[in-house]
């Protein structure tokens, strides 16, 4: 035997080796491996796991057995060597369902097909998913013990119909395809088997040899009933009966009744009748099976296992008369076929290489003992008989129904949520609800819980508030009533599945600022259900997520007007990608490039919708705006809810020619391309007037005359020197320069802020010779309700910094003066002079001002000598870290000595210089280290009376 291939199963091969084969390759070849068998001679090394394809290899399979024996007919010892094993579909599950099996439930829950094989992949990984197709529906099941095997059949099984088959097959590289037969097989043969006429015709081909039929009736069923999950009492059924009716009659002539009973505890309640439908499209027809052997042609040329193939013997009764083909001229009814199983010789027209699980690859060719016989062996059936087999649960009695019902579970609030952007680019809202599990009814706990089930939907009782900047969206008549202006959408219940073994869900794809009830209920293995919860309202967020900021847009400028256009694009990059919830967009006008958008430089809105993001249809909007100067435009984009996004870049617009198109009339009386009358250009100069207030432009530059016919504005087109008499702006408004503002026309350059009509100024003054410049900040408040100005002063003679009265320009704060022969430095409040600083050529001062003759103290260090004006201070009011003060202690008795106290701890001891006031002369001393609380001053002799102690004290 060589290679047997069959269906959706393991198969078998087998390779026989020579007996000269290297114990190194032999000790190489070891389980679980890979043999790739290819037709035609080419380097295994070379081509590498390109071998695995389909396309490539005929046969790719695992390795499981090695025989090394003894053949017995020659001399040779262990000349007896073979290897063998099984097809790819050994890697989902074998023979006896050892494989990845599912120790925990994989339960897909209306899944589509290709998500539910997806999930039924080995959790191994020893298959991965190829192409999975596209199928009708969607699968809903739970799959525990169970091998990947039995589990992706099943679904193919129960997603297939009779005029859709649905199969799977496990490539060489170790993929999964699955989906469709005519996705998968060849469904539209080109390929017939009859026992005449064989050869070539066109696009057919035809096969000649023996051919072997069986056609009966054993299994032949008019009603499948189906037992699903389920025990007892509770088990779910599904039935289906054939149809048409049969035509088979019984020895009284009624119609045949053969009812088949199949069990399938797996198979949940939704998927009974599917399944009994299923089971009953096995054996309503007879069973037609075809052995056909022949050595004159490859196999793997014409098809392979699960194509289809027309067979024609009209001997053995293999004919329709529903379907005719043409084959060389000659019109034949033959029957379509499933390819279920091949068998075939592996000759020397191939290469065999092995592949180790390190994915080395070894080339085995020279080592095969080939076979001699070519010939193939193929097996066709009717495909409805091989779709499946019909499950070998025994049928009968099942343990007593579980009859708990489990209670009701328990909501937890307040529940927690956010808005966010779909990928369509509408806000959307997400909660997340969590709750308690339940017990049974009966106060039992639930041991067989199965699923929770969760229903939502919009609450229509509830009122939903409305900003302003949303109800400004839409139309007066549009609004439902005024307490209510948005009315509450309709919807119906919306139903989610979660594991039994989680206790929070997540509620996505909801609308933000809306009512929502929720309720929730526990169903167990047995498809008890419990009773829904209590009612449980929510709001979901509102959307306060503005749109991104839009990209700067396009902007043409006329004398009369400002066309803007925008192709919805976002700052980052891109157009036509901003959000979907998209209202309109406002367009602001300014003179300044780095404006801030506000209501003062609205200038229109302009709609802008999710259908022109969809038709990629761009906005234009034009402002009516009469100006001859540059203007910057912005905009904002506002969703329907009223958020708006940052503004964008400013795009600038210079005022351009009107045509004549909209120019109705001219003082002149023509004017046309490449002509002006000599009337207009008088001696190669344009100006308004010969005399009188005018402007003129000439070849020496432009000038301006006032009524007077003094030049007020001059520009040399030499040197490009400018004479302007007047006033200066850089603005008309907000932030500017203005240069000589004032009716006097003063030297003065003035600073105006965004806002208001306070502004920082320049200006000069003139006497004589001399220039004073000043430096001035607007006005402030100096927190006492005093309008304050900061000055910098620069006369010829002096300089000044200082903080002045707005009103009276007298000093109110820190000030500075400096002339060529002294510095000022001090500081006065309220016409109070407080500290001073003075500097000259021959001396250095300090302290209080002098000139305040009742508060005057100060230091003042001058050449040779330094002098203190004033009073230290007394020590009753020293502060802790005081360096130097004086004080008096008096007696009224007889004392021999005194302490003097500090009143706080110092920061380090202070040593007293003391006198005594007695009278018989006395002296003092002291005959401890003072400390940082106090000092003991001792007396010479005591005291005779009254005395008084005079003393200063410096700190260490």
């Amino acid at each position: 035997m060589a290679v047997s291939e069959v269906l959706k199963a393991l198969g078998q091969w087998e390779i026989k080796l020579l007996p000269q084969t290297p114990r190194d390759v032999l000790d190489s070849l070891d389980y679980f491996g890979h043999v790739a068998i290819v037709p035609g001679r080419l380097d295994p090394l070379q081509y590498g796991d390109n071998l695995l394809a389909r396309d490539v290899a005929r046969y790719v399979g695992v390795l499981r057995t090695k025989t090394i024996g003894d053949d017995g007919r020659t001399s040779a010892p262990q000349d007896d060597l073979a290897i063998g094993g099984v097809g790819m579909a050994f890697w989902l599950g074998d023979e006896d369902g050892k494989g990845s099996v599912y120790e925990n439930a994989v339960e897909p829950a209306s899944a589509s097909f290709s998500d539910a094989i997806t999930m039924l992949l080995p959790a191994s990984g020893a298959v991965t998913a190829g192409t999975l197709y596209s199928v009708t529906g969607t699968y809903s099941g739970r799959h525990q013990y169970e091998s990947p095997r039995a589990a992706i059949s099943y679904v193919c099984e129960t997603m297939s119909t009779t005029s859709v088959p649905v199969s799977w097959r496990v490539n060489g590289n170790g993929t999964l395809d699955a989906g469709p037969d005519s996705d998968l097989f060849v469904t539209n043969p080109t390929c017939v088997i009859t026992t005449k006429d064989a050869g070539e015709d066109m696009a057919m081909r035809a096969l000649p040899g023996s051919v072997d039929v069986t056609r009966d009736v054993e299994d032949y069923s008019t009603r499948v009933v189906l037992l699903a999950e389920g025990e007892g009492t509770s088990i779910a059924t599904g039935a289906a009966d054939i149809s048409p009716a049969t035509s088979y009659k019984d020895i009284h002539g009624n119609a045949l009744k053969l009812t088949r009973l199949v069990s399938e505890s797996d198979t949940a309640t939704a998927n009974a009748e599917t399944r009994a439908q299923l089971a009953l499209s096995q054996f309503t027809s007879t069973r037609n099976a075809l052995q056909l052997s022949t050595s004159d042609y490859d196999v793997h040329g014409s098809f392979v296992v699960g194509d289809r193939v027309w067979v024609y013997d009209p001997d053995s009764g293999l004919i329709d008369t529903s379907t005719e083909i043409t084959f060389r001229g000659q019109r034949i009814n033959p029957i379509k076929l499933h390819v279920t199983e091949t068998q075939w010789s592996i000759t020397d027209q191939y290469t065999v290489a092995y592949r180790t699980a390190a994915g080395v690859w070894i080339d085995l060719t020279q080592f095969v003992e080939w076979e001699t016989d070519s010939t193939s062996t193929v097996t066709v059936g009717d495909f409805s008989r091989q779709l499946t087999n019909s499950s070998l649960e025994p049928v009968g009695s099942r343990p007593n129904a579980d009859t708990s019902i489990p209670g009701q579970p328990t909501l937890i609030e307040p529940f927690t949520g956010v808005a966010y952007l779909d990928n369509r680019g509408f806000t959307r809202a997400r909660v997340v609800i969590s709750w308690n599990a339940p017990n049974n009814v009966d106060g039992s706990t639930i041991l067989d819980g199965d699923h929770y089930e969760i229903r939502y939907a919009v609450d229509t009782d509830m009122i939903y508030p409305a900003t302003w900047a949303a109800v400004s969206q839409i139309r007066w008549q549009d609004m439902q009533i005024w307490a209510q202006p948005f009315a509450a959408p309709d919807g119906q219940w919306q139903t989610m599945v979660v594991n039994w073994d989680t206790t929070t869900a997540q509620l996505q794809d909801l609308s933000p600022g809306i009512g929502y009830d929720v309720q929730i209920r526990a169903v167990d293995k047995t498809g008890n259900t419990g009773a829904w919860s209590s009612v449980t309202t929510f709001t979901t967020s509102t959307d306060n997520i503005p749109p991104s900021t839009p990209a700067a847009p396009s902007v043409a400028g006329s004398r009369i007007a400002v066309q803007v256009t925008h192709e919805l694009g976002k700052s980052s990059g891109g157009t036509f990608n901003l959000e979907s919830d998209l209202d309109h967009l406002e367009v602001h006008v300014s003179y300044e490039p780095g404006f801030t958008p506000d209501t003062t430089t609205l200038k229109g809105k302009a709609v802008a919708n999710a259908g022109m993001i969809q038709a990629q249809i761009p906005v234009v909007f034009t402002a009516q705006i009469e100006e001859l100067s540059a203007r910057y435009v912005r905009v904002v984009a506002v969703d329907k809810t009223g958020n708006k996004s940052g503004p964008s870049d400013a795009a600038s617009a210079t005022a351009l020619l009107i045509d004549d198109a909209h120019i109705s009339d001219l003082t002149v009386s023509k004017v046309t391309a490449g002509q002006i009358s000599a009337d207009w250009v008088v001696g190669a100069r344009i100006k308004t007037a010969d005399t009188g207030s005018r402007v003129e432009l000439n070849s020496g530059g432009i000038g301006a005359w006032n009524a007077a016919g003094a030049q007020t504005v001059s520009i040399a087109a030499a040197d490009g020197s400018v004479s302007i008499v007047g006033q200066l702006k850089s603005g008309t408004a907000g932030k500017r320069i203005e240069i000589n503002p004032t009716g006097a026309l003063l030297p003065e350059i003035r600073w105006y802020p965004n806002s208001g009509t306070d502004y920082g100024y320049i200006n000069a003054f003139s006497s004589g010779i001399d220039v004073s410049l000043g430096m001035n900040s607007s006005p402030y408040d100096n927190g006492s309700g005093t309008q304050v100005i900061s000055r910098a002063y620069l006369a010829a003679s002096d300089a000044q910094f200082a903080v002045i009265r707005a009103d009276t320009q007298e000093r109110a704060g820190g000030y500075v003066q400096v002339n060529p022969s002294t510095l000022f430095a001090g500081f006065i409040t309220g016409g109070v002079d407080g500290g001073y600083y003075y500097a000259d050529g021959a001396r250095g001062r300090f302290g209080w001002n002098p000139n305040d003759t009742g508060n005057t103290q100060y230091l003042e260090f001058t050449s040779g000598r330094t002098r203190h004006v004033g009073q230290w201070a007394n020590y009753v009011s020293v502060a802790s870290n005081e360096g130097l003060f004086t004080g008096s202690i008096n007696a009224a008795s007889s004392v021999a000595g005194q302490v003097v106290t500090w009143g706080p701890t110092m920061d380090s001891p202070l040593y007293p210089v003391a006198t005594i006031r007695d009278s018989p002369a006395n002296y003092v001393y002291m005959s401890t280290t003072p400390t940082t609380t106090s000092a003991l001053l001792d007396y010479a002799i005591a005291t005779t009376g009254a005395s008084a102690v005079q003393f200063w004290c410096w700190r260490m």
